[in-house]
């Protein structure tokens, strides 16, 4: 579908026209431009950046070899979320997403919460994003402090993000192919060494995997901890269900990237995380600094660390890249649905949501005070807290399925094949009961009872403001 600002012989559309997309009808809308392929990238780039490269080290120092267990759970939760998300957006194919489902799901305050918790979280990570990249800058030039380059590259990824969508799809495709090999290319020769076949290098067998305070020297305790880390890690494979409103088949896109993300994220995260504890001692410092350069540099290959870090920067780029694209367009749907300023509504020429981009980029530059202030521990804060809010993300994802997907059913709609939630309503019911538990010991856990409060503190506050406005002004109909 074209966008009604290009059709010929009709009135130019000012460049501050409040906007609705596809799913919404009437007025200016977003661009329907990315294709299939583009979908499948995006959903991977969004989940495969500073989350694994960097954030998977302090998860490492917090939980031991027992990471292993708390990002495999996290995965399993993972795929059932998404397949929650894809039996949802295939019916109903919006911008919005989560926040649209939670709206049909509870009401308005439920929409207005879902919505504004998601986009709280993105603003932080594209601060992590940009700390994690100025500290790889900081170590190429240690002249150059990382709070600078941090904001410079902010404002770049910005730039891009206020093009066209189709140039945003474009970028991400490539990026992504690039995250893919090289992330393929550690795990190979990451076993070639774990088997004893590099030279000079023995088979390293249990003894670090089981031999630094055995596979839990933290207790579980430090294992769910470390799931609010898993939490960030895996936090952008959502983005797929954002970008349907402005896909060209969003049917088709959404039932490929769902299936693809189960086994890539299995790959990825479990596969390059098990190389590097095999190979290292978790409780070393470069471990928590750095785990794959670390783990390049055992293997004596400081040169392949360099090209590594190189493509790290690359890689992290692109995923803050996504996460101006995710923020911005679930705060156009916000402003949308009347539970956000109009003014965020307002789409460019271009087909880009220029004041939601611009004010949510603004958001994550203030949020770089933290590294000024307290540069050894704003990253691991940022982590934990953005962890925090994909929690109650995922929690409301799935309360609203419960709810849409018994209605679908009830009224005979049944799914469409290749995107149902196996074993309805029993897994939803799993999966929901699971995070509430994880957040729970959270709570009661010392060393994760401040960030994990704050979450819920804000989930309350937001909720409590969604059920005031809804007194106040009924929903608006699309």
């Amino acid at each position: 579908m074209s966008d009604t600002k290009g059709r010929a012989g009709a009135a130019p559309a000012r460049e501050s026209a409040p906007a609705r997309d596809s799913a919404a009808g009437g007025g200016p809308r977003l661009k329907q431009s990315l294709l299939s392929r583009h979908m499948t990238m995006i959903s991977i780039g969004g989940a495969v950046g500073a989350g694994l490269f960097v954030g998977s080290g302090v998860s490492i120092q917090q939980a031991g070899p027992g990471v292993l267990i708390a990002y495999a759970l996290t995965a399993v939760i993972v795929i059932v979320v998404m397949r929650m998300l894809a039996e949802m957006s295939v019916t109903r194919p919006d911008t919005g997403a989560f926040a649209v489902y939670g709206r049909l799901a509870f009401g308005r305050w439920a929409g207005f919460a879902s919505g504004w918790i998601y986009w709280v979280g993105w603003p932080l990570g594209m601060c992590i994003e940009s700390i994690a990249l100025g500290e790889i800058v900081h170590g190429w030039l240690p002249a150059l402090p990382v709070w600078p380059v941090a904001l410079l590259l902010l404002g770049a990824v910005t730039a891009v993000n206020l093009g066209s969508v189709r140039a945003y799809g474009e970028m991400e495709f490539w990026a992504v192919w690039v995250k893919v090999a090289v992330i393929a290319l550690f795990i190979g020769v990451g076993l070639v060494a774990v088997a004893g076949l590099l030279p000079d290098t023995p088979a390293p067998g249990t003894t670090n995997l089981l031999g630094q305070g055995g596979f839990l020297p933290m207790g579980f305790s430090g294992v769910v901890i470390a799931t609010s880390g898993a939490m960030f890690a895996f936090s952008g494979t959502e983005i797929v269900t954002i970008a349907a409103g402005e896909a060209a088949d969003p049917a088709a896109a959404i039932r490929k990237s769902t299936r693809t993300i189960m086994w890539r994220v299995t790959i990825f995260y479990l596969g390059s995380l098990s190389v590097v504890l095999l190979l290292l001692p978790w409780n070393s410092t470069a471990v928590g600094e750095s785990p794959f350069a670390a783990t390049l540099d055992h293997l004596g290959m400081p040169g392949a660390s360099t090209v590594l870090n190189i493509v790290i920067f690359a890689a992290m780029l692109s995923t803050m890249n996504s996460q101006v694209y995710a923020s911005s367009r679930m705060l156009f749907a916000l402003a949308r649905d009347r539970d956000a300023p109009s003014l965020f509504a307002r789409v460019s020429r271009r087909g880009a949501p220029h004041t939601a981009i611009l004010f949510t980029s603004a958001l994550a530059a203030l949020c770089l005070v933290l590294e000024i202030v307290h540069p050894t521990t704003a990253f691991s804060r940022l982590v934990s807290i953005t962890g925090n809010t994909v929690y109650m993300t995922w929690i409301g994802i799935a309360a609203a399925h419960l709810v849409l997907g018994r209605q679908d059913r009830a009224n005979g709609r049944r799914p469409v094949p290749g995107t149902g939630v196996w074993m309805f309503p029993a897994l939803t019911w799993a999966a929901l009961l699971a995070l509430l538990g994880l957040y729970a010991v959270m709570i009661v856990l010392e060393e994760s009872r401040a960030d994990a409060l704050l979450a819920l503190a804000l989930t309350v506050a937001v909720c409590l403001t969604g059920l005031w406005l809804q007194r106040r002004r009924p929903s608006p109909t699309a």
